[in-house]
């Protein structure tokens, strides 16, 4: 089942170039994980300080591995102090379940 992940991060003023240069690190190691299918990361038109990456994943446990990897935590860990707030991450899945879809 396809899984679509989408990560909010409100960054601090003046620290916009480098949260985009720790972001495409974190792509480029995502490119060698299993499971990863593509990424992307936008940029709110109305608030410059709001980043939103969307990445999709084969399935849920690909996703998992990639955020429980010690790659993702240190260069996340390089995020954090550059941000106004946590970041807010939210798993999609793709379709209903069979329980919700009456499949």
């Amino acid at each position: 089942m396809a899984v679509k992940v989408l990560i909010e991060r409100r960054v601090l003023p003046g620290q916009e170039r480098r949260v985009l240069d720790l972001l495409r690190a974190l792509r480029g190691h995502c490119l060698d994980q299993p499971g990863y299918l593509s990424g992307e990361t936008l940029r709110d038109n109305d608030d410059r300080h709001n980043i939103v990456v969307i990445s999709s994943w084969f399935g849920l446990g690909d996703w998992r591995q990639w955020h429980a990897s010690e790659t993702r935590k240190q260069l996340e860990a390089q995020l954090r102090p550059l941000l106004s707030a946590p970041e807010r991450a939210r798993v999609l899945l793709e379709g209903l379940s069979d329980d919700l879809s009456g499949a």
